[in-house]
């Protein structure tokens, strides 16, 4: 692509985007009572929020109803077209619906709306027509402003795509602050991959690992320090009090480094130990850990419960487990 042309295409590129933050801007500007109402009803619901919708509509209640169920909002995306055929069994009258259509004239969602009339189930929609049968026969109308689509035929959802996620990760939002949805949450209902593992408690991990911790008591000599930090392999020794593994201090390689002298080995675990080292709780989560490390530059934390040492905490095996 000759230089003059590429030129050209950066330019369009950003002014597509110019336009979807001028939908966004259209988005912020239309909020209402009827948002807040809508968070009140989700929020008091027994059961589930049900999204629903048909073509990019539905494809983005997809994602919002996983957005909502890995946030503490329990719900699932129940495709329109699918209700019909018996999947409107899955509504219940203490479920929340929420339908999604640009237009409001979906034909799809008629069945549904009607069912929910009749079930007793309360229906929040989302639309740019606040006259369609969808939104005189919902609960609530969280109406969408009405946007010039960036396709260059402004026919392809897109500007009004971006608005409706947008709208829907507002509802999430504000459903997540009023539970005080915290991270330690999240993690709950989010087990698998690396943001699973940051998100897990630093008991999880020392009980699914179960290592052996290197120790040693104060009073040992260093020659016995070096052989236990050789056969710990983690870089560092833990030094604990006899007979009730309360932390006294800590000894890394760079400890053993500094002590070095002709006496060297003369000398004890307490008198060369770091007496605070950087330690986090079985009750914190491993993320906690991670930025520790990362923050203060060191390869070891030290995992206590009360004073107790409970675990010692390297980069090399978090990094082969995927926690860094």
């Amino acid at each position: 692509m000759r230089q003059e042309h590429l030129s050209q295409a950066l330019e369009r590129a950003r002014s597509i985007v110019d336009e979807e933050i001028d939908a966004m801007r259209l988005l912020r500007d239309s909020f209402d009572d009827s948002l807040i109402a809508a968070v009140g009803l989700i929020q008091a619901c027994p059961g589930r929020v049900i999204v629903t919708g048909v073509g990019k509509s539905g494809h983005i209640g997809a994602k919002l109803a996983a957005t909502f169920a890995s946030t503490g909002t329990p719900s699932f995306f129940l495709h329109a077209a699918e209700a019909s055929h018996g999947d409107l069994g899955m509504i219940t009258a203490q479920d929340v619906v929420l339908a999604i259509s640009n237009s409001g004239a979906t034909k799809e969602l008629f069945p549904v709306l009607e069912f929910c009339a009749a079930n007793g189930t309360k229906v929040i929609c989302m639309t740019a027509n606040e006259q369609s049968r969808l939104a005189q026969q919902s609960d609530i109308c969280l109406r969408l402003p009405k946007v010039k689509e960036v396709c260059p035929n402004n026919l392809a959802p897109t500007s009004s795509a971006v608005i409706t996620l947008a709208a829907g990760h507002v509802l999430a939002v504000l459903l997540m602050e009023k539970r005080s949805f915290v991270d330690s949450d999240f993690g709950k209902l989010h087990p698998g991959g690396r943001l699973g593992l940051l998100l897990s408690s630093v008991r999880r991990y020392t009980e699914e690992f179960k290592d052996t911790v290197p120790a040693v008591a104060p009073h040992e000599l260093l020659g016995h320090v070096v052989i236990k930090l050789a056969e710990g392999q983690r870089g560092c020794v833990v030094v604990i009090e006899d007979g009730t593994r309360r932390l006294l201090g800590l000894i890394t390689e760079g400890d053993l480094r500094r002590a070095f002298a002709p006496d060297m080995f003369n000398k004890t675990a307490q008198a060369i130990m770091t007496t605070r080292p950087v330690t986090v709780s079985v009750e914190d989560l491993m993320s906690t850990a991670v930025s520790l490390m990362k923050e203060r530059r060191i390869a070891n934390v030290v995992v206590v419960d009360g004073e107790t040492v409970v675990d010692v905490l390297h980069t090399k095996d978090l990094m082969q487990r995927g926690y860094m």
